[in-house]
């Protein structure tokens, strides 16, 4: 009767907030103890373990799930790199859609515009991406590039953002226009953003939410508070976009293992040669992390609303740090390989210096007024 009385002073938004979670778990639920699933979930605990910080990434910031999925598999869990991205789609298809939900039903600030035209043509993005840089005959729709060089240049984009966030906490520099012009110069470059993250996303699952977070927030001026929902309601459509592409259409779930309990085939592609399940099985690792990943979201949504704008930004900026510091402990090939040790060092230098360049000179760039100056 208590729990009753409670329920009924809630506002039908908060209660279709926590209703959302709740429905897809018992469904997940449903669905795992009718075919027998629940076993093969629980084998993946691992997934489960890394989803739960980030499943609240993904709600919390403009990096998205992916930002801790792709680093943790292929570093860690020694996934193949296109395993992880797809893992990183799929369960972002989860986790960032509830996510998008909650901050929609919590009436949170997102720039419409920015969403209008980011959304499409990251999708368009992250097509090029697989088509151009990717080979849809094998199993998991490999790169034809160096998987290595996917993880560090995703690692490149975010030591960009990690400096550039620390600079503007430095100089208390949030972005001041809560809703800037939308001018000829901010459209063209917000969709070269978003293509350019799209494509990004094809390699590693997560991109096209950092890349549009640092345009509308560090080149024209938009509100942390609003930039940061906003990049996560594109990555939630374009995670449901390779989510239909990767699994719906290429059947990268279809999962058949030989005798021996590996990996053999994927929607009857042979995995030449076989791995082992804890690291290619797609479908037992999204099927473990779905009922975290509804949960951690939102929570990730709702508890970053509570930040202060400077603790937003430094949130943002420690968390892209330590992607960055990961990357150079963790990655061997880039220790050994004297062309990726190249490639890091100098693509470092070239996006952390055109990064401030372009903050400097946005409003040339971009033709904004000045500070005080009528638009």
């Amino acid at each position: 009767m208590i729990l009753l009385n409670a329920l009924r002073r809630l506002s039908w938004r908060t209660r279709l907030f926590y209703a959302i979670p709740l429905g897809v778990t018992l469904a997940w639920l449903a669905a795992v103890l009718a075919t027998g699933e629940l076993s093969r979930a629980a084998s993946h605990w691992q997934a489960s373990l890394t989803m739960i910080f980030g499943s609240f990434l993904a709600g919390s910031s403009p990096e998205g799930g992916g930002a801790v999925a792709f680093p943790v598999f292929t570093k860690v869990l020694h996934t193949p790199a296109e395993v992880a991205r797809t893992f990183s789609l799929s369960i972002q298809a989860v986790g960032m859609s509830v996510a998008s939900a909650a901050i929609l039903l919590a009436r949170r600030p997102i720039d419409v515009r920015a969403y209008a035209v980011a959304a499409p043509v990251g999708i368009v993005g992250l097509l090029a991406g697989l088509v151009l840089l990717g080979d849809p005959d094998t199993p998991f729709w490999s790169f034809r590039i160096s998987a290595s060089y996917a993880k560090v240049t995703f690692t490149i984009v975010l030591a960009a953002m990690s400096l550039i966030m620390f600079v503007m906490l430095r100089a208390r520099d949030a972005g001041t226009d809560r809703r800037p012009r939308f001018s000829p110069r901010i459209v063209s470059g917000l969709a070269l953003a978003a293509l350019a993250g799209g494509v990004i996303t094809s390699m590693t699952g997560t991109g096209v939410n950092v890349l549009l977070f640092l345009f509308v927030v560090v080149m024209a001026g938009l509100h942390p508070s609003i930039g940061v929902p906003t990049s996560i309601l594109v990555m939630a459509t374009v995670s449901v976009a390779g989510f239909l592409i990767l699994v719906v259409a290429h059947g990268e779930f279809d999962i058949a293992f030989n005798a021996a309990g590996q990996v053999a085939s994927v929607d009857g592609r042979a995995l030449v040669p076989p791995l082992p399940a804890g690291e290619a099985d797609l479908f037992g690792l999204w099927l473990a992390s779905v009922p975290i990943v509804v949960w951690g979201a939102p929570l990730g949504t709702w508890v970053v609303s509570l930040l202060r704008e400077e603790w937003l930004i430094a949130f943002i900026g420690v968390l892209a740090l330590t992607e960055v510091v990961t990357t150079a402990f963790l990655l061997d090939d880039l220790w050994t390989n004297a062309a990726l040790t190249g490639y890091f060092v100098g693509g470092m230098l070239v996006a952390m210096t055109g990064i401030l360049l372009l903050r400097r000179f946005r409003r040339a760039i971009l033709g904004l007024p000045e500070p005080g100056a009528e638009p």
